[in-house]
């Protein structure tokens, strides 16, 4: 007997709802389709060119700086990609936040993505031409070494075989990206001598995170300078020969990869050890002030007399703007803004954008909202949001500074256009003045003590076309802009004082701080290991606050500041003044004999998914069917299908199909579908329920819209219109009717997840339904579900979650729920309670065993990452008219994170009942 009929219907739910699939069905977060884009198709020998007219400059960098990879790359792999290759490029990175080429939700630090179903490239524009370039080369890299390895197995029939190792596809892609800069060499340097670098045997520890990009990249470098960078290329050619990677270069170098990796950690330590003689770490020549999480961009803050100091992190894994004593958060830690909570404050940018504070106590920073950046001004004496400012014409907003008088405020901005430029504001007209209009990027703008002129960061000088930032001065009298360094080097985050000009320097290797004075005279501040980024000066001069980098960790640093830390260096050289394009530099664009021509877009499906599909449900078991997908290549536009047949005899072949099939578009916020379907099956209400066993037939049609408020709330709606015909066995009846079923809800998440689940946060889901008979008026089902989960973070990886569920379902034919299993009502078994009415409350507290463990075998080590323990106490009971008595549990678990996709939960729970003590083991997340 199939017990199926809520497992077909969810299943053909969850195909047709993919409308749903970025918000992880029944919760999750949003992604939103604020604007809706005109889209065009450049088209190259080699590129198809995907852009909207707003950016239409952009797109011909994007055709010149492809086409250039293309040829390089070409080279590199011996290899010639046959079809065009489709790039999708966004002028922002909020407007690439919202691309359905895939459906999840982008993090902020993602700067383009492959996607090797249709061998698409998505990558935004991100102020910086140099920036862009790289990562274009780099998700081009892994187009070519896709198909180069596809290709050679193809050649040789070979089908299956293991890919190289993540680690490696990212390293290769950085490596032929661009020279590594003096970011990865800060980090490969602490690693080294902090004695924490990650060994090639073990990069699985930190798959898929920055540092592995880094160190990947890093030991491609080495290849290439020991053995050649052929060597590189020549895995994938060798690849076919054993179709695993550790074996492929083996062949290819002639010593495993494991000596190969030795001796890449020899060569850093030859090279970084003797650092150690002249520079110092930043916790040796200065007091930490921060320690746990991320701390940077601090600001110094008068308070009671004291220079108290802003900044901003993620300790608790939001983002927040935090406000500190002067003698650091141990002391006294404030919370100011709590971030990516709600939409007022989705993102508080941790690592792009400064904060800063007025004389009298106002802290400036900006915040997404919604689809665009806005500038706030929080009252540090009334501990509260006093102003917001939005600008009309604005997308993205960066580093905002006072003026002296807190009369004006200077930032980077960009337009839709793409292209970051230089403003100021004036609080008291209310009026905004755009400073420049080019293509350079623009960063860390900050008053002079005078309020007359404007020192920032700019790849405008005679270096940026090659990614090095210098420093400019602009000038609010003549509008002239005056170079005040330049080199193949990067002076950032500028802060002005009377003193002069401090501000971090990778001049001479690592970043460290400097000051620039009235003299044009460079003095170096300090001299570190790792790095100095984001100096702030006291207003007495007296002290100096900055970002450090040590242990793999961004934290804040306080040190004294005086004439006797200053060590002068030589003269700049090279200084002249540059104040348009034709003076500096142009980037490459499209040229003519590589433009084909540019037409309006056109959807155009193909098939994404088409395979056999089996779904498990938790309570009705197996659900096995034939599946499809088809979407365009924006992804706005999906198709979906299935098919299915429950037959259990030649007679009932043609009548048992189920089949459905749907129409999602996701190129508006309002995300909308519609479908049809037809299902066939037998059923009873419960596994014991003999009596109301039955067959039934639907078929009819499904429209359903999400519509989201932000990326933390949506409201959605499905309309059901359905033919439904039942055939009761015992009772010899049938019943058909025409029903309409409704379903509204509206959902809210703001949770952040750990290894194994939710750990922080609030979700929500309320949702209400009506099935209507059409033809008899009758009302078959009237249902309410109200699911509410809150988590209280008690620290860094232990929370107390709660949640209670409600359940009821009126009418004709009420929907029943199960209750009872590792995800519901612990100690009792799957299935134990059934009914229309449900509760359940489940309370939890989340704590660390360990967060690492590795045990060997013959074959190989096994890694366990993040095991975390439970203590819970359950309620709850399912049921009709009767027994609304509610049962408890109590017990203990340990949930084993398998990797991003699996957990492994072992329950030791025992029910009040009984008072017998049951072991219960799944694979599921925390509630």
């Amino acid at each position: 007997m199939n017990l199926k009929k809520i497992g077909w219907v969810v299943f053909l739910i969850v195909l047709l709802a993919s409308a749903t699939a970025n918000s992880q069905y029944y919760f999750g977060k949003n992604k939103v389709q604020y604007i809706t884009f005109d889209w065009q198709v450049l088209s190259t020998p080699h590129f198809d060119i995907y852009f909207y007219p707003q950016e239409k400059e952009i797109a011909e960098i994007a055709g010149g700086v492809a086409e250039e990879s293309y040829r390089f790359l070409e080279s590199k792999f011996n290899h010639h990609i046959e079809k065009k290759i489709p790039l999708i490029v966004y002028s922002t990175p909020y407007y690439f936040q919202q691309t359905n080429v895939i459906p999840n939700i982008l993090p902020e630090n993602v700067g383009g993505f492959t996607e090797f179903l249709k061998g698409r490239v998505v990558v935004p524009f991100n102020n910086s031409y140099s920036g862009f370039a790289r990562t274009l080369r780099h998700e081009l890299v892994h187009v070519f070494s896709f198909e180069k390895l596809s290709r050679v197995m193809k050649a040789h029939k070979k089908h299956n075989f293991d890919p190289p190792p993540l680690w490696f596809e990212e390293g290769l892609a950085e490596y032929w990206s661009g020279a590594q800069d003096s970011d990865a060499e800060m980090i490969l340097k602490d690693l080294v001598l902090s004695g924490n670098l990650v060994s090639i045997k073990d990069m699985g520890r930190i798959y898929g995170t920055y540092l592995m990009y880094k160190e990947g990249e890093s030991f491609c470098n080495f290849i290439s300078e020991e053995y050649g960078d052929y060597r590189l290329a020549l895995i994938y050619d060798n690849y076919f020969k054993e179709g695993d990677f550790s074996k492929t270069v083996e062949i290819t170098f002639g010593k495993p990869l494991e000596k190969l990796g030795e001796e890449w950690e020899y060569h850093l330590k030859k090279k970084y050890f003797p650092h150690i003689e002249d520079s110092d770490f930043p916790d040796k020549v200065a007091r930490k002030l921060t320690y746990d999480g991320i701390n940077l961009k601090p600001v110094i803050v008068r308070r009671d007399s004291e220079n108290w100091i802003a900044f901003k992190s993620n300790k608790l894994g939001y983002s927040s703007i935090y406000l500190m004593s002067p003698r650091g958060e141990k002391e006294k830690l404030i919370t100011l803004i709590k971030g990516e909570r709600s939409y007022e404050f989705e993102s508080l940018h941790l690592l792009e954008s400064r904060i800063d504070a007025s004389e009298d106590g106002r802290i400036l920073f900006v915040s997404k909202r919604n689809e665009k950046d806005v500038l706030y001004v929080y009252d540090t004496k009334e501990m509260k949001i006093s102003r917001d400012i939005d600008f009309d014409s604005l997308v993205v907003l960066s580093s905002p500074s006072w003026s002296k008088d807190a009369g004006k405020i200077t930032f980077a901005g960009s337009t839709d256009r793409g292209f970051c430029d230089l403003y100021y504001y004036d609080l008291e007209c209310d009026s905004l003045f755009r400073l420049t209009f080019d293509l350079y990027q623009e960063k860390d703008p900050c008053f002079s003590p005078d309020g007359e002129k404007i020192v920032f960061s700019s790849d405008r000088g005679r270096f940026g076309e090659k990614g090095y930032l210098n420093l400019f001065c602009y000038d609010l009298n003549s509008n002239e802009i005056q170079v005040l360094t330049s080199g193949e080097h990067n002076d950032i985050n500028p802060t002005w004082k009377e003193k002069g000009i401090v501000f971090s320097s990778d001049r001479q290797g690592g970043f460290d701080l400097f000051l620039l004075d009235d003299a044009s005279k460079t003095y170096r501040i300090t001299n570190l290991l790792t790095g100095a980024f984001d100096p702030r000066i006291s207003d007495e001069e007296s002290s100096l606050v900055f970002t450090g980098f040590q242990d793999y960790s961004f934290q804040i640093y306080k040190m004294p500041f005086g004439d006797s830390l200053l060590f002068p260096l030589p003269d700049d050289e090279g200084k002249a003044s540059l104040v348009s394009c034709e003076e500096g530099w142009c980037p490459d664009m499209l040229s003519g004999e590589h433009r084909k021509g540019t037409v309006k877009y056109k959807n155009k499906f193909s098939f994404d998914i088409a395979q056999s599909a089996i779904s498990y449900d938790a309570i009705y078991g197996p659900i096995g069917g034939f599946q499809g997908a088809l979407t365009d290549v924006l992804g706005n536009n999906q198709i979906y299908f299935l098919l299915a047949n429950t037959a259990q005899s030649k007679s009932d072949f043609f009548k048992s199909f189920n089949l459905g099939v749907t129409y999602l578009n996701k190129s508006r916020r309002l995300n909308y579908g519609l479908g049809a379907y037809h299902l066939y099956d037998e059923y009873s209400y419960s596994i014991k329920d003999f009596y109301n066993y039955y067959t039934e037939r639907q078929y009819g049609g499904i429209l359903f819209g999400s519509y989201p408020l932000s990326k933390f709330r949506r409201v959605e709606a499905k309309i059901f219109l359905r033919q439904s015909e039942r055939d009761y066995y015992i009772e010899r009846r049938k019943r058909k009717a025409f029903l309409a079923t409704n379903y509204v809800s509206f959902i809210k998440d703001t949770s952040i997840w750990d290894w194994v689940g939710p750990i922080d946060g609030t979700r929500l889901n309320l949702t209400l339904g009506l099935t209507l008979g059409l033809d008899d008026r009758k009302i078959y089902n009237r249902l309410v579900l109200f699911d509410f989960r809150k988590y209280l973070r008690l620290g860094k990886y232990s929370c107390y979650a709660f949640r209670f569920t409600g359940f009821s379902s009126e009418g004709e034919e009420p929907q029943r729920l199960f209750l009872g299993g590792s995800w519901s009502l612990r100690g009792y078994s799957r299935r134990a309670f059934y009914g229309r009415n449900m509760v359940l409350i489940n309370n939890e507290l989340r704590f660390p065993l360990i967060d690492d463990l590795y045990i060997g075998f013959p074959i190989g080590k096994i890694g366990f990452q993040a095991i975390r323990g439970a203590l819970f106490f359950d309620l709850g009971n399912a049921w009709d008219k009767y027994d609304d008595e509610l049962h408890a549990s109590y017990g203990l678990g340990a949930r084993l994170g398998l990797g991003y996709l699996v957990v492994l939960r072992f329950d030791f729970a025992r029910n009040l009942d009984t008072k017998d003590w049951v072991f219960d083991f799944f694979f599921g997340w925390n509630f």
